[in-house]
């Protein structure tokens, strides 16, 4: 295998393949490598963790054809380091030969024989907008779980309802829930994604238009440009989230969204480790408060509109920030009951999302 390619390029599209590569197992050491096979002018870039996997294609200088494994984390480093410039790039013996400029870089490949086949989804292919699909995929992705012993709460839950798609995701401290009216998806009505897969592919949307998607009962496959994302789905029974939801709220208090923002990130300073963020809504103003006896206090009044009697509710001030920057809008709405039951976060737009947050308890 020997072949030439702009380094920027190359570099590019190692970025995109190689997070997925995995140094977590012993029993397939391959899955730490990188995949690159040349046919004629097109190289083929694989990476997967048995779960998830990207291939990315490359238009390259070819001279001979071939298949090489090298270690993926060492040859993105090395590429990411080189001069902008052509590279050559050649398999001699158990080793990939990388050269530019005036460096000459070995690096040690694994059996290609042991580097497992890439499947896709054997299903009709569709094509969404990436535009839309990726920012649903922003607000909603960040409230899943990563925790692997409550699978169902790793994944995202996409249905196509009469209304259009909705994007779910939940691990039971807050839940974010995403409408897309007027979108539909081709395949199974109902699926679940696992979120890091979802959270892979939203980086490689960058500025494509849309989306192509193949969508079986076991496997999801999404194209954008020259990368494809592949995943197994999650056979699991996500949760009844909608019994979270009330269909009405007695308290409603509408904020300035960027002055929120602010004031929760100056508050995160002083809250702690199980320490929340307290918020007072009262009329004409939310006042946002932290108390430590190690650290000190905060404290910060924000104008508001506000309907219902004051109150006040504790909240983990990342799970509380993460929600407001998800909002679309100038103006936040936080829709609550009482201080022990979740509170909704809206934002101003009515882009069909929003996001349940649930209280911490206040101690005195």
């Amino acid at each position: 295998m020997k072949f030439r390619v702009e380094r920027a390029e190359f570099n590019d599209a190692l970025g995109d393949v190689s997070r997925i590569a995995t140094a977590r197992t012993s029993a397939m050491p391959a899955l730490a490598g990188i995949e690159l096979a040349v046919s004629g002018e097109t190289l083929t870039l694989s990476a997967t963790d048995k779960e998830i996997s990207i291939q990315a294609t490359l238009s390259v200088g070819g001279q001979n054809d071939g298949i090489a494994v090298p270690s993926a984390r060492i040859l993105t480093d090395l590429v990411r380091g080189l001069p902008d410039g052509k590279i050559q790039v050649a398999l001699e013996g158990e080793s990939l030969v990388v050269e530019a400029a005036r460096n000459r870089s070995s690096v040690h490949c694994y059996a290609a024989s042991d580097f497992p086949k890439i499947i896709h989804a054997s299903a009709a292919e569709g094509t969404v907008s990436a535009d839309v699909f990726g920012e649903a995929l922003r607000q909603v992705v960040r409230a899943a779980s990563a925790d692997l012993s409550r699978l169902a709460l790793t994944g995202v839950l996409i249905s196509n309802q009469a209304e259009g798609l909705t994007f779910v995701a939940t691990d039971s401290y807050r839940l974010a829930v995403r409408q897309v009216a007027g979108t539909a998806l081709a395949g199974e009505s109902t699926v679940i994604i696992p979120a890091r897969a979802l959270g892979e592919l939203s980086r490689l949307i960058k500025d494509a238009k849309t989306i192509t998607y193949r969508l079986a009962a076991d496997r999801a496959t999404f194209t954008v440009g020259n990368t494809t994302l592949s995943t197994s789905l999650l056979a699991v029974q996500f949760p009844n989230y909608k019994q979270l939801i009330q269909p009405s709220y007695p308290n409603k208090l509408a904020v300035n969204r960027e002055a929120l923002l602010d004031a929760i990130r100056r508050s995160k300073v002083f809250a702690r480790d199980t320490i929340p963020v307290r918020l007072t809504q009262g009329a004409g103003s939310l006042r946002l408060s932290v108390h430590t006896n190690d650290t000190g206090e905060t404290i910060e009044e924000l104008d508001a509109e506000y309907t219902g009697p004051e109150i006040t509710i504790g909240f983990n001030p990342d799970y509380l920030l993460q929600g407001v920057e998800a909002c679309n809008g100038e103006t936040i709405t936080i829709e609550s009951s009482d201080p022990i039951k979740p509170a909704v976060l809206r934002g101003s737009t009515n882009d069909g999302y929003l996001y349940l947050v649930m209280p911490q308890r206040l101690t005195s």
